[in-house]
C-alpha cells in the first residue's frame, strides 16, 4: 500500500514538462487539490486541462491575468500547503505567491544561478557546456532568482540536441519533484540563497522573431555544428539562399582548411558542403520553405544549388 500524502498541492505548468510531472506525481498518491493550465489564449490550454481532466484533477484557470480577482479567491480557498510549478510563461504576482503556507517552488532545466530564463536547453548546447542540472528553487518575483532548494548535476552528452536534452531532463524534473514533496510532507525544505550579482550565463529565448536563430558563417565549422544541434527540432537553426529561408536541421564539421568566403557553397555533387570561419560544414538534413524535410542530396536534386554561391544569415 502507497504512502498517505495529506499536505495540498496547488500544480501550476504546461506542457510537456507539466504534463510528465503530472503524470508522476498522481501515480505517487501526492495530494494535488488543484491544477492551474496556461492561459485561456495559450495554444496549450486545452492539453494541459484535457490531461488534468483524465487524471480527475480540479482545475483552476484563469483569462488573460494571474492578477484576477476571481481567481486569487478560488486559490486563497484552496487553503493549499505549497504551490509547485514545472514550467510556465507569465510571471506571478506578490499575491499569488502569498496564498499558500508555504509558498511556490519551480523547476528549473540549469544549474542556476547560470542560464535563468526561457532556454537553458539550447544555450548550454551552444556554448559547449559538459554538464548542466535540474534546480527545484523556492519562487519570488523575478525569474529563476529564488533560495536553491536541491540541484541534481548531469552530463551533456557529445551529439546532445534540445530535443534529447528537453525530454531527458523533463523526466529528471518529475523524479526531482517527487522526491521533494515526499520530503515536504514530513519536513521543511532547506533553503540556499544565490548570489546577488549578476554575471552569470543567461539563457535568453530564441526565435525567428527576434532574429537570433539565424546561422553565422563567419564562425568557426564546430561552433555552428552545436548551433544547428541546440535548435533542432523545436526552434530552427536558420539561414538563407536567394532571398528563401533554408532550416538545417543536422550538420556534421568537416576539418578542411579553405580559402573561401565563409558562407560560400563549395561542394554540391557527393556531398553539400559549405566554408565557414574556419573549416567546413557538411550539411546532411534540410528543409526547405514549408513543404519538405529532406536530405542535403534531395535538396541539390531539386533546387540546383552551384559552388560558389552565397549563404547568408538573413
Amino acid at each position: 500500500m502507497g504512502k498517505n500524502y495529506t499536505k495540498r498541492i496547488l500544480f501550476v505548468g504546461m506542457p510537456d514538462m507539466a504534463l510528465v510531472c503530472l503524470n508522476k506525481l498522481t501515480q505517487k498518491g501526492i495530494n494535488v487539490a488543484a491544477v492551474v493550465p496556461p492561459s485561456k489564449n495559450d495554444t496549450s490550454y486545452s492539453l494541459m486541462v484535457n490531461f488534468a481532466k483524465n487524471l480527475n484533477l480540479n482545475i483552476i484557470d484563469y483569462d488573460f491575468d494571474l492578477s484576477d480577482k476571481d481567481f486569487l479567491d478560488k486559490i486563497r480557498d484552496l487553503n493549499a500547503d505549497i504551490g509547485v510549478v514545472a514550467s510556465y510563461n507569465k510571471k506571478f504576482p506578490k499575491e499569488l505567491l502569498s496564498l499558500t503556507k508555504d509558498g511556490f517552488i519551480n523547476l528549473h532545466p540549469s544549474k542556476l544561478p547560470d542560464y535563468r530564463g526561457a532556454n537553458p536547453y539550447s544555450h548550454v548546447i551552444i556554448n559547449g557546456e559538459e554538464e548542466s542540472a535540474i534546480t527545484l528553487h523556492f519562487m519570488d518575483e523575478e525569474f529563476d532568482t529564488g533560495d536553491i532548494i536541491s540541484q541534481y548535476r548531469f552530463s551533456i552528452d557529445q551529439n546532445e540536441t534540445m530535443g534529447t536534452l528537453f525530454y531527458r531532463t523533463n523526466e529528471m524534473c518529475a523524479s526531482m519533484l517527487f522526491e521533494a514533496l515526499d520530503y515536504y510532507e514530513t519536513h521543511e525544505f532547506p533553503r540556499k540563497p544565490q548570489p546577488k550579482h549578476n554575471d552569470y550565463k543567461k539563457a535568453e529565448a530564441l526565435s525567428l522573431e527576434k532574429g537570433n536563430v539565424y546561422i553565422d558563417w563567419n564562425t568557426p565549422a564546430e561552433d555552428i555544428e552545436r548551433f544547428i544541434r541546440a535548435l533542432n527540432p523545436y526552434i530552427g537553426a536558420f539561414t538563407s539562399y536567394k532571398g528563401f529561408l533554408l532550416r538545417i536541421n543536422s550538420a556534421s564539421v568537416v576539418k578542411k582548411k579553405h580559402n573561401f568566403k565563409a558562407g560560400t557553397i563549395v561542394e554540391v555533387k557527393k556531398h553539400f558542403r559549405v566554408a565557414c570561419e574556419k573549416n567546413m560544414l557538411e550539411i546532411e538534413s534540410i528543409q526547405y520553405g514549408g513543404f519538405f524535410i529532406t536530405s542535403s542530396l534531395d535538396f541539390i536534386e531539386r533546387l540546383k544549388p552551384k559552388k560558389g554561391e552565397i549563404l547568408t544569415n538573413g
